[in-house]
């Protein structure tokens, strides 16, 4: 029997696999920065105390829907900062006037940059607050409101751009 002789090419095809695992690996170390360097995914800092209130969630909802209001939530652009216009109505069309707002600004992609405003009634059933938003970007609104014992409220997600 005789000896194969061995080729040179022979020699680059363990570093070849050598060189595999360590891009895999330098890959892996990227994903695992991205991941640990992005939005976190907590909505949320009590989750399973909220879960444990899921059926009074449910029943405010109802009570709100009885209700029959109707409402209309809008960012109005005006110079350098943004105006946020909500109008409320009863099941009759009337204006819902003297009642408490208050509105929660909430970043869905970037936490640390939610804030909350109260909103002044001006003229009939219409709340108005000035918002100065610290990005431009999505944002989640959530206007909360009382009135005489009743309580509303209406979510919107809106884009502003500056």
């Amino acid at each position: 029997m005789t000896e194969q002789a061995a080729h040179k090419s022979d020699r680059w095809i363990p570093w070849s696999i050598v060189a595999f695992f360590v891009v895999v690996a330098i890959l892996d170390g990227i994903f695992v920065y991205l991941a640990t360097s992005s939005h976190t995914g907590v909505v949320t800092k009590h989750a399973y105390e909220e879960g444990l209130n899921y059926n009074d969630t449910v029943a405010e909802a109802e009570a709100q829907a009885s209700l029959g209001w109707t409402s209309d939530l809008e960012i109005i652009a005006v110079g350098d900062a943004d105006q946020l216009v909500f109008r409320l109505a009863d099941a009759n069309g009337a204006a819902i006037e003297g009642a408490t707002a208050r509105a929660e600004f909430i970043r869905p992609t970037q936490g640390g940059m939610d804030f909350g405003l109260p909103l002044e009634q001006n003229g009939a059933g219409q709340y108005v607050a000035t918002v100065a938003f610290p990005r431009a970007g999505q944002w989640d609104v959530r206007v909360f409101v009382q009135w005489k014992q009743k309580r509303y409220q209406q979510t919107k997600r809106v884009v502003v751009a500056k």
